[in-house]
């Protein structure tokens, strides 16, 4: 609509329609999610999503997330040329927005086949995150059925634990 020339308030917008989805009824806090990124050793923990900056707020509040994260990289659809992931130009601008000067420093994890292959061709080590992974092609450089194998893949993120056992 906004190519066509309409003009819409973007964010009155995404406030009626966003606020209106029940989030609350259909997410619940994650404590042992939280636990995980809590626990994990690395420099810099990254947001990365093609969500609104309200809405992905809105979703690490309700799954009691806050405060983990050193930064996000959303869709700002204020703008006028947004990109969004699986666009190359969306990567680089995480990159840029998470200071990361080299692509090989980025650990990546999505369940989105398109952007696994993008992340995974500029460079950066991926996690596909894919519950049937059944019959499908083997995306990325590991690939786990649930977010929460991640410390299986990437043990050097939580080898922290082996010493203090």
């Amino acid at each position: 609509m906004i190519s066509s020339g309409a003009t819409i308030d973007i964010r009155d917008y995404d406030n009626k329609v966003d606020g209106a989805l029940p989030l609350e009824t259909l997410l619940n806090e994650n404590q042992a999610l939280r636990s995980m990124i809590h626990s994990m050793e690395v420099g810099k923990k990254w947001l990365f999503t093609n969500a609104g900056e309200s809405h992905a707020k809105r979703v690490i509040k309700i799954l009691g997330l806050e405060g983990l994260f050193d930064g996000i990289t959303f869709c700002n659809y204020l703008e006028r040329q947004f990109v969004c992931k699986p666009d190359k130009k969306a990567f680089e601008k995480a990159m840029v927005q998470a200071g990361v000067l080299s692509p090989d420093l980025c650990y990546f994890v999505d369940d989105s086949a398109a952007n696994i292959e993008m992340a995974t061709k500029i460079g950066w080590t991926t996690v596909h995150v894919n519950e049937e992974p059944s019959g499908s092609a083997l995306l990325g450089n590991f690939q786990i059925r649930s977010i929460m194998e991640l410390p299986n893949v990437m043990p050097q993120f939580w080898d922290h634990r082996r010493g203090s056992l």
